[in-house]
């Protein structure tokens, strides 16, 4: 095999590739004789019919089988004399195909842009404080009781304040004419949720059950005849021990309040490791610029669009419209996710800094112990996923980059 590899930049490559011709005549040959023991040709016997007939009734398909058939193994021996590690799928050109002379074809591939003698001492980084203060732990603790709140019926004199819920009857009007479809019943909305529009909202201030009253919607021209039906108000259960056993099994208030603030400083240290890994990432593409693969910036948006469609609730596919939206906002931060990615990565090689086995159980373990699942059904989700465990490892590996990164940082 003869091999040629052209850079076009830093992230591609086009590997030129020649099968020799005893090779390529050989697959001929074999092809022609093994086609004609089952060809059936009016006027010869099975196994008879010359190879130049052959060639011309069934020449194309014996051409493309044999390209299937060695563009594949060739491609990857190419790959793995080139030394190189492409990142995406190949874009094959056939060349040339013949019988009695060399077979050859281009495969273009995108590459990771290739990084040596990375300096990282001296990054510049602001320490953060990730205490937790006992206020934060109360405005949390407030938030689980408003989200464990009842609705109550109000007093008939209640006055209608933001926060409180409102089940509605209303007609629209559009143009002084009423809107087709535009009769609601028992519309349930919360006062301030911007549920219905700010107009609704500031509209129903102050009303009470009963009451009927006009609200004008002006970008649109359409007036809202709004009868109030029924008032609702949350009701706060007590905090107490008592609350917070039936809220999530614990044993007492002090309890519950532990494991909120236990919390809310695991939350703070994410928050200020991704600032730190930001900080990080921003410098070292100061220092050394790169390219990030686009077939590598798809995958993390394919990815980062699978986790939007799950925390959505999703179930079919993003209008195009819609996608195109988080694509133009969110390509962007993908494309610096991954060339942060391949520094950290290369830093790794660099410094000798790997992940162990033992580190990577250790850390399936503490995935475990925090979703409350059995390991080996973590693994196994581990598994299933693209990058499966060798992606847990390269995760492990970046963060103790980080980590070595940091320990050489000038502090503020």
């Amino acid at each position: 095999m003869k091999l040629d590899i052209e850079e076009v930049s830093e992230i591609k490559r086009i590997f030129k590739v020649e099968v020799p011709t005893e090779v390529i005549s050989k697959e001929f040959s074999d092809a022609y004789e093994a086609l004609k023991k089952r060809a059936r040709i009016p006027g010869f016997r099975p196994g008879k019919a010359p190879v130049s007939l052959l060639e011309k009734r069934f020449g194309k398909e014996v051409e493309e089988d044999i390209i299937k058939k060695l563009v594949p193994d060739y491609y990857l021996k190419a790959v793995k004399e080139s030394g190189l590690t492409p990142v995406s799928m190949p874009e094959i050109e056939i060349l040339d195909i013949s019988k009695d002379k060399p077979f050859a074809f281009t495969a273009t591939v995108e590459v990771k842009p290739s990084v040596d003698n990375i300096g990282f001492d001296g990054i510049g980084l602001r320490k953060e404080d990730a205490s937790v203060t006992e206020e934060e732990v109360d405005s949390r603790i407030q938030e689980v009781l408003e989200m464990n709140a009842e609705l109550e019926v109000a007093d008939e004199n209640h006055t209608l304040v933001n926060g409180d819920y409102v089940q509605i009857d209303y007609t629209g009007y559009k143009d002084g004419k009423p809107m087709p479809g535009g009769d609601k019943e028992g519309i349930l909305f919360q006062i301030g949720s911007g549920q219905l529009g700010p107009e609704l909202d500031t509209g129903l201030i102050g009303a009470h059950k009963g009451e009927e009253r006009e609200v004008n919607i002006p970008d649109q021209n359409v007036l809202l005849k709004v009868k109030i039906q029924e008032v609702k108000t949350k009701a706060l259960p007590e905090l107490n021990d008592e609350f917070a056993k039936d809220i999530g099994g614990f044993n007492s208030l002090s309890e519950l309040r532990n494991s909120v603030r236990q919390k809310l400083s695991d939350e703070k240290e994410g928050n200020i490791k991704a600032d730190y890994k930001k900080a990080i990432v921003k410098a070292l593409l100061e220092r050394h610029p790169i390219e990030a693969p686009p077939a590598m910036v798809e995958r993390e948006m394919t990815r980062f669009l699978a986790r939007t469609k799950r925390f959505m609730n999703k179930k079919g596919d993003f209008q195009p419209e819609e996608e195109k939206s988080l694509r133009s906002k969110y390509t962007p931060l993908a494309e610096e996710e991954i060339k942060g990615d391949i520094l950290l990565q290369a830093i790794g090689e660099q410094e000798n800094i790997s992940a162990s086995e033992e580190e990577v159980e250790i850390e399936i373990n503490k995935m475990a112990k925090k979703s409350g699942q059995d390991v080996k059904k973590i693994k196994k989700s581990i598994e299933s996923m693209d990058n499966g465990l060798e992606g847990l490892k390269i995760k492990i590996t970046v963060e103790k980059v980080i980590g070595h990164i940091m320990e050489k940082a000038i502090w503020s």
